[in-house]
């Protein structure tokens, strides 16, 4: 079964970010196939870990673990990454756009929702 999990907090401040990636990792040792769509303010997660305000610790080796997990299918948010002036060179990770308009269509893909 296929899961899309959309992830909208900064990688700091709050536990949301980590947790939420972590319950990618578990759909995926349970063959879940999660997918993983970064919206708002979401986008700044996938920032080298450089850019992040120290002293939040950077949730970059998780990212970077996705990959092992067969979590090969990441999407981000056209809109949200003009929002903060950003563009898909500035990204530790390669991900899949998808504009606000097709979001809808996006979803409609996976057998579950997920929204952190």
């Amino acid at each position: 079964m296929s899961c899309l999990i959309t992830l909208s907090h900064a990688p700091y401040g709050s536990q949301v970010a980590k947790e939420s990636l972590d319950v990618a990792l578990v759909l995926s040792a349970f063959e879940q196939q999660p997918a993983v769509l970064f919206v708002d303010e979401g986008v700044l997660q996938l920032l080298p870990g450089s850019q992040i305000p120290s002293p939040h610790k950077h949730i970059g080796k998780i990212l970077s673990a996705l990959e092992m997990y067969d979590i090969n299918e990441l999407w981000v948010e056209q809109e949200s990454l003009d929002q903060f002036g950003l563009a898909i060179d500035d990204l530790s990770q390669t991900v899949n756009v998808v504009t606000r308009i097709h979001l809808g269509q996006l979803c409609a893909q996976y057998h579950q929702h997920l929204v952190f």
